[in-house]
This record gives C-alpha cells, sequence and structure tokens, in this order.
C-alpha cells in the first residue's frame, strides 16, 4: 500500500514537471482578428504574442506594432501620410481577445482597403 502511495506521488510530480513548460509557454496575448470585405471575403485568423504566433500570416510584426500601442488598436496609425484613393470598398475590421490580462474589444469600417493597410499595418493584412 505505501508502495502504491509512493508510485502515484512519483508519477503525480513528473506529470507536474512535465505540464510546467507548456504552462509558461502559453502566450500572454490572444487575439482574434477579422476582416471582411462588403460583397466579398471575409477572413478571420488568430494572433497569439508573447510568444509570437498563430494563424496570423506575420505574426511577429503584428505583435510588435500591438506592443508599441500597448495592445489598443485604436491607436494604430502605421502610415499616417499614406496616399490612398478615394475608391468606396468598405472593409471592416475586428480585434477581440485578451492582451496581457487586459480585454480588448475594437472594431472600424474603413473606405477601402488602402486606409486599412495604412492605419492597422501588419495587424489587419489577412
Amino acid at each position: 500500500m505505501i508502495r502504491a502511495l509512493g508510485t502515484l506521488a512519483l508519477c503525480g510530480l513528473v506529470m507536474l514537471g512535465t505540464s510546467s513548460p507548456a504552462m509558461a509557454a502559453r502566450p500572454k496575448a490572444q487575439l482574434k482578428i477579422a476582416v471582411a470585405v462588403k460583397g466579398g471575403a471575409k477572413k478571420t485568423v488568430r494572433l497569439h504574442c508573447g510568444p509570437a504566433g498563430g494563424s496570423h500570416p506575420n505574426a511577429q510584426e503584428a505583435c510588435e506594432l500591438l506592443e508599441q500601442v500597448h495592445g489598443d488598436p485604436k491607436q494604430l496609425n502605421v502610415s499616417p501620410d499614406a496616399a490612398c484613393t478615394r475608391e468606396m470598398q468598405p472593409h471592416a475590421v475586428g480585434v477581440k481577445g485578451q492582451w496581457y490580462g487586459k480585454p480588448v474589444r475594437w472594431g472600424k469600417v474603413f473606405d477601402n482597403g488602402c486606409l486599412v493597410e495604412a492605419v492597422t499595418g501588419a495587424v489587419a493584412a489577412l
């Protein structure tokens, strides 16, 4: 009986030891980013930061941009001097999730894709 308890305790310690690195690698920011074009496609990706990853095509650059604004997408303005046309093809962008323990919920409709890129850079470049 004592031997069985000792074996169970040892197995428990091994399981705790193997789960610690997985817990340490959990991203500090987890965001869902969606871009929808009126009359066109809708794309949704996951962005993880700290470390960068997820299904976002350029996670590292997107995380770096969000770090500059402390995870607040409404403060993004990557290329304020961009020369965009006045083309009307509305793009809706939404960001929802957690940034280092802080909830994030942001959405905006832009007149066209050029404005999306000028404001959000890699964050909404899906």
